[in-house]
């Protein structure tokens, strides 16, 4: 009996949990100006997103960090699911390779991101 609880709680242990995942981006700030093209400025090219699965975490300034409401599968418009999730006026989209917080008029969005080693 012993040696089964012994079995099953190695076993539990050896099971990958869905472990959070640190990823280096490009950060982007786009800011809507009326009728005038939108404005677009890379603000850094090494911004670090932890994805925890269900939720990411990040910095638009460095210093101050936002953490995502647990996101849920939506279809796109394309009919492609993604996870979003929405916040007083604040939407979070976790797309394939990027991560995305926008409001009516400004966002931000975490491109090519790459697995942090």
């Amino acid at each position: 009996m012993m040696k089964g609880l012994l079995i099953l709680f190695l076993l539990a242990c050896s099971l990958p949990a869905s472990a959070a995942q640190m990823f280096k981006c490009s950060l982007t700030h786009n800011l809507e100006n009326g009728d005038a093209e939108p404005k677009v400025e890379i603000l850094s090219r090494n911004a670090a997103v932890l994805d925890t699965g269900t939720t990411f975490t990040f910095s638009t300034d460095g210093k101050n960090k936002i953490t995502s409401p647990e996101l849920q599968p939506v279809k796109s418009e394309d009919g492609e699911t993604v996870l979003a999730a929405k916040q007083n006026n604040l939407l979070f989209v976790k797309l394939k390779n990027s991560y995305v917080l926008r409001n009516q008029k400004e966002g931000y969005v975490f491109g090519e991101c790459v697995p942090d080693k």
